[in-house]
């Protein structure tokens, strides 16, 4: 389980029944927030692909998407995950759904490339975040066969707690 001083705070769904997927999720998310894109590329398949509809891109094959997902990482720091809710299975073949809130700091200016998926104005230093609902395939190898990410960047008075309520 996350401890308080990780990354990937996962204290909302601490307690799903699936404890497999709960680990899976756990270990992707932290990796992802310690901009450890050589761990998250072990725990894809070879025929991964990724979706991430935030950054445009559609269906980036594991090799392109490790290179993607290094250059985006080495614009942030002070990431954090912190999961909302998760939903699914680790079951092959099976999905899992997880509405998490992205947060970072940039530790660069952003190239002119990345700045239409930022705040307008956002440069080194300043912070944002954005809502996510990340979905993940899994294979018969308990492996990542595909991703679709869905997102949007926080907006003024954005409220985590909001979520909680049903």
């Amino acid at each position: 389980m996350a401890s308080t001083s990780s990354p990937f705070k996962s204290n909302r769904i601490r307690n799903h029944d699936d404890k497999v997927l709960l680990a899976r999720i756990t270990e992707y998310f932290e990796a992802f927030a310690n901009a450890d894109a050589e761990k998250m590329d072990s725990m894809v398949a070879d025929d991964y692909h990724m979706s991430d509809i935030p950054l445009g891109i559609v269906r980036s094959s594991k090799e392109a998407w490790f290179q993607q997902n290094r250059g985006f990482s080495s614009l942030m720091t002070n990431i954090s995950v912190e999961a909302i809710s998760l939903h699914g299975s680790s079951e092959p073949g099976s999905f899992a759904v997880m509405e998490n809130v992205v947060r970072f700091t940039l530790k660069v200016d952003p190239p002119e490339a990345a700045k239409a998926n930022l705040p307008p104005g956002i440069k080194k230093g300043d912070s944002s975040g954005m809502i996510m609902l990340s979905t993940i395939w899994w294979n018969s190898d308990g492996k990542i066969a595909r991703e679709l990410e869905y997102g949007k960047l926080l907006w003024e008075g954005f409220d985590i707690n909001a979520f909680n309520t049903w």
